[in-house]
């Protein structure tokens, strides 16, 4: 447990291990790490960059990277301070194994921590360790972080060693009893620095392929042994020389259904009304992917493959895509805020300007926690954030273009 510590955030992601073409992989993972690996307090294997001495064959003759080991530590970023791999998982990953999922969140969400492990099963506290799927414990890391001004006060042991991994599982967990009232958040009028949460995760994560996303959305089950066999087959997307990303559609569904286990479940659903575009009602535009229309219509086939690629311009241009990456893909600005919105388009729009491709898959997808949202809640209750983050964003766009040369096609956001 973590006693009253009611004033941190929690980032975390899980990286899963699966069976696929080259390798048996029988455990799961996640991590998290900065841009430059030393912040990471871990070190580089001596082989981590030739050939795997198992004699097998390895993704390492596709891409580059180091196999990081995830170690316990304190950093600064900004101004907060950042407890890295505070509750690491079980399982380790090499970095050509997996695919670390990562995500920002407060303790009000943990609950997704369970749909979510035991779908992606790789690289969520005390509560979901003990009493829920062992999986967790195997593959989830957990990172915390405060403001310098609201480090908790503890009176018994340090921060550093205040988890106690034991929880009594006859109790509630303490997300459904605590109301957002409670929390000392909202106590003491803080926002929520989502991106700084984001960029902690992405940064310190074991894997060279990342994919950052929401804890509310659920993905496709069997996706990285099926992504792992994609990057196998199609090498020439994997060269240093190309700037592309690998896009999941995302869908939400009524309160009532249960998540659809496959595309030609999630027609059904699309045609019967129950599933719907994500945030169809809401902004449309937002995550609409290209040929999505002829993408929901397509019949659903063996693998991976990609079925579109556009660009963020056009009809796109203010899209919001949720794409797997690596570490060479720009981070969120961290005075980005979740209470505002918007707090994606700055990567977003630096991708625009720097040309990527969006490579939409054929077969995999993202689904919002059942419940369909009728409007944006938090817009209307932190309109005063919302202004805030669109100056924010104005500023960056300038920022941005500066450093990169004006460019028409691109657009930050759709007010300005």
């Amino acid at each position: 447990m973590i006693p009253k510590l009611r004033s941190g955030y929690l980032c975390f992601f899980c990286g899963i291990a699966a069976l696929i073409l080259i390798f048996t992989l029988s455990s799961h993972r996640q991590g998290i790490i900065y841009n430059d690996i030393s912040l990471l307090g871990g070190h580089v294997n001596s082989n981590s960059t030739n050939s795997r001495s198992d004699g097998n064959s390895s993704l390492l003759d596709i891409i580059s990277c180091s196999d990081i080991i995830l170690e316990k530590n304190v950093q600064q970023r900004g101004n907060f301070v950042v407890f890295q791999n505070y509750i690491r998982a079980e399982k380790q990953f090499r970095c050509d194994e997996s695919i670390t999922l990562t995500s920002p969140g407060d303790y009000r969400f943990l609950d997704n921590i369970i749909p979510l492990v035991e779908r992606w099963r790789g690289p969520c506290i005390a509560f979901l360790r003990t009493c829920e799927t062992p999986l967790i414990r195997e593959l989830v890391t957990f990172h915390l972080f405060f403001e310098n001004e609201h480090i908790p006060n503890t009176t018994d042991r340090p921060l550093i060693g205040i988890y106690r991994d034991a929880f009594d599982c006859s109790l509630k967990p303490p997300y459904a009893i605590m109301t957002d009232d409670e929390m000392y958040k909202e106590k003491h009028a803080l926002t929520y620095p989502i991106n700084v949460a984001r960029n902690i995760a992405k940064v310190t994560a074991q894997t060279y392929f990342v994919f950052p996303s929401d804890i509310e959305l659920y993905p496709t089950r069997n996706f990285i042994e099926h992504f792992m066999t994609f990057v196998h087959k199609n090498p020439e997307h994997f060269q240093e020389d190309k700037s592309n990303v690998f896009v999941l559609p995302i869908f939400e569904i009524l309160a009532d259904q249960k998540v659809p286990e496959n595309k030609s479940h999630l027609q059904e659903m699309y045609k019967s009304k129950t599933a719907i575009l994500f945030h169809k009602t809401v902004c449309p535009q937002c995550h609409k992917v290209p040929d999505g229309d002829k993408w929901i219509q397509a019949w659903e086939t063996e693998g991976l493959n990609v079925f579109s690629v556009g660009k963020r311009e056009g009809p796109h241009a203010i899209w919001e895509p949720f794409f797997v990456c690596t570490q060479r893909e720009p981070l969120w600005d961290e005075r980005l805020n979740w209470e505002g919105q918007g707090n994606k388009m700055c990567q977003a729009y630096t991708m625009c300007i720097l040309d990527y491709d969006f490579m939409v898959f054929d077969n995999a997808f993202l689904i919002h926690k059942p419940g369909i949202k009728k409007k944006k809640v938090q817009v209307l209750k932190h309109m005063d954030q919302t202004r805030k983050n669109n100056k924010i964003l104005v500023k960056i766009q300038n920022e941005l273009q500066k450093i990169y040369g004006k460019t028409e096609r691109c657009r930050v956001h759709n007010v300005f």
